[in-house]
């Protein structure tokens, strides 16, 4: 980097410094959002907190939809750097000292990017400073969800790494990237890649730096993507409806708004559409020096990459508007993922490889006009995110439910939360077990369990919506307290346990054993007197990563009534039983040491390129 690009830098650390203003690190204060960051993502990060600091590690949530895994949850952004800010600073400057940080991350990775493919660090800048003030970027700020922000500002980072051939640092690029909370756009940003090498005429070299660079990032990032592929593979979005997946479709009104983005968020503030989908559909506005630049490109090389990379981003992000889409749904791994809008990565990715190669066709005597644009530009997109990232009073938000948490906060069994209270989700903050929740997939027996008790629909691609406090699936899953309307909780008497025996037919016994929640992970069941019991039912989700021990002896764990755990009395057991239920991966030791060693290699290879 030279003087002027320095200068650059400390011009692009000073506007994102003070974007939001100047009262962001406030007490209270956070950057705007329309609900997400206060509804999922804080009380999420909340309780991966408070399992690290009581000295756990956090397998386990079972503060909604009755339990679901926690540390295969990549939007916990549980091994990724910058999350330690939040270990050390209070949680909500975390989460917006993570925000703008990730503005200025893209922004520099961009210009950085243009200078290794030989711009001047003014082209260089103009393309930095429009990637990362763009409302693809910023109106993550708005939308509430940092870990989507997170993963795009690694993308030019992985692009320069990749034209370089550069294998040990792509591999570390692409595993932070998962890391950050959300591989949608690692993939995404990769298949662009891949196509790139697939037409260049460096194609040899470029896939196979691909190639060992991905099987690499595989191994640093084991640690995660096993447990989340897992997860992904026991949960809704295995077997959910096509329906689920179309959502967050680009109609053509919102194709227009690419290029003009008054035209999309202008309904932010008077459109009965919400703001997730606005913000989802209407926001691939490069700005307006890159979408002319990228238009002179595309117009000098019509038959570009850069052509068919926007034309492959609007075929997909057109989702349910485009008929092919849903056989792809059917026929490929893309029924996993529930927002096609998401694909507009790739035509926002090619105005700015097209603006990019544009830029080195310039003559110095461009360079004024240029300069002019670039302001006007720059001038259209801080006038746009006066709406997408500024202060906000989090307090409401934030605040305590002394009812709620005084009341229930730490008693063995669960509480029904009526939806229509607010946020599920913020019983986390409270350590209160609810059944209903709000998580971006959860594990597929819910959807069914909640049908058999309300008899009727009551969960959706993320959501659930129980009311009914007192049927046997409530029983089973130990209801003892309904939440149906504020300053109000109707108690169950006798109570229900979250534990019970049954005999050779599978019939409840009368004696309930005593229970300890040692912690999120492990639950200690014991009792005496029953030796007609052969199983005991545990009102906790059956999924692979819990293991039974009893009597210090580990038996199996079948599926209960589809969704709970059902633990196998072993043969020849005594009549006296400790039963430690314990939620703990099996190859859990062997990933951790194989991704150190796999970082202990990556560090010591980039030690020596530096």
């Amino acid at each position: 980097m030279t003087k002027k690009d320095f200068t650059f830098l400390f011009l692009w650390s000073l506007l994102i410094l003070f974007l939001p203003g100047f009262s962001w690190w406030a007490p209270h204060i956070g950057l705007f959002n329309f609900g997400d960051l206060y509804f999922y993502h804080y009380p999420l990060r909340e309780t991966v907190l408070n399992c690290l600091q009581k000295g756990q590690f956090p397998f386990w949530n079972p503060y909604i939809f009755g339990g679901v895994p926690l540390a295969a949850n990549s939007q916990a952004a549980l091994f990724y750097p910058m999350a330690v800010v939040g270990k050390i600073f209070p949680l909500l400057f975390s989460f917006s000292f993570e925000n703008l940080f990730h503005l200025w991350w893209a922004g520099l990775g961009m210009a950085l990017l243009g200078r290794s493919q030989g711009l001047k660090s003014e082209y260089a800048w103009i393309l930095g400073i429009s990637y990362g003030l763009c409302p693809f970027l910023t109106g993550r700020i708005a939308e509430g969800i940092p870990t989507v922000l997170a993963s795009l500002a690694w993308a030019p980072w992985a692009w320069t790494a990749f034209l370089f051939q550069n294998k040990i640092l792509l591999s570390g690029i692409w595993a932070l990237q998962f890391f950050s909370g959300h591989p949608q756009f690692m993939l995404i940003n990769a298949g662009a890649m891949f196509l790139w090498a697939c037409f260049s005429q460096a194609r040899r070299e470029l896939l196979k730096t691909f190639l060992l660079s991905a099987a690499f990032a595989a191994f640093l990032a084991s640690i995660q993507w096993i447990m989340t592929a897992q997860f992904l593979f026991h949960s809704i979005r295995q077997n959910w409806t096509l329906l689920y997946s179309l959502g967050y479709s680009v109609d053509k009104k919102e194709l227009l708004s690419w290029a003009w983005p008054g035209l999309g968020f202008k309904a932010l503030t008077d459109s009965p559409t919400p703001a997730s989908v606005i913000l989802e559909n209407s926001s691939a506005f490069p700005g307006l020096i890159v979408l002319f630049l990228a238009g002179f490109g595309i117009l000098k090389k019509p038959l570009s990459f850069f052509s068919l990379l926007i034309a492959v981003g609007v075929f997909l992000a057109a989702g349910r508007h485009n008929p092919a889409y849903p056989w792809l749904l059917s026929h490929t791994p893309l029924r996993f993922l529930r927002t096609p809008s998401r694909f507009s990565f790739l035509c926002l990715w090619g105005f700015f490889l097209a603006a990019l190669s544009a830029l080195k066709s310039f003559k110095k005597s461009a360079q004024v006009p240029l300069a002019i644009l670039a302001v006007l530009s720059f001038f259209q997109l801080l006038i746009l995110n006066r709406t997408l990232v500024k202060p906000q009073d989090a307090a409401p938000y934030l605040r305590p439910h002394h009812f709620f948490s005084q009341t229930l906060s730490g008693k063995p069994g669960r509480v029904l939360i009526s939806p229509a209270i607010g946020n599920p989700d913020k019983a986390m903050m409270y350590h209160v077990m609810n059944v209903n929740g709000y998580e971006a997939f959860y594990l597929k027996g819910f959807p069914g369990y909640a049908f058999k008790s309300e008899g009727r629909s009551a969960a959706d691609a993320s959501r659930s919506y129980l009311r009914k406090w007192d049927t046997p699936e409530m029983k089973d899953l130990g209801v003892n307290w309904a939440f149906l309307r504020p300053g109000s909780i109707i108690s169950v008497s006798p109570p229900n346990s979250l534990a019970y025996l049954v005999n050779q037919e599978k019939r409840r016994l009368p004696k309930t054993p005593a229970l300890a929640i040692l912690n999120e992970n492990h639950w200690r069941i014991s009792g005496r007197g029953v030796q007609e019991a052969k199983a005991l039912v545990l009102s906790q989700p059956f999924y692979p990563d819990w293991q039974a021990y009893w009597n210090g002896k580990k038996t199996s764990v079948t599926p209960w009534h589809g969704f709970l755990s059902l633990v196998i009395k072993p043969s020849k057991a005594r009549d006296s039983f400790s039963v430690d239920f314990i939620c703990r991966p099996n190859y859990w030791s062997i990933l951790l040491l194989f991704s150190m060693a796999a970082w202990l290699i990556w560090f010591s290879r980039i030690l020596k390129i530096i």
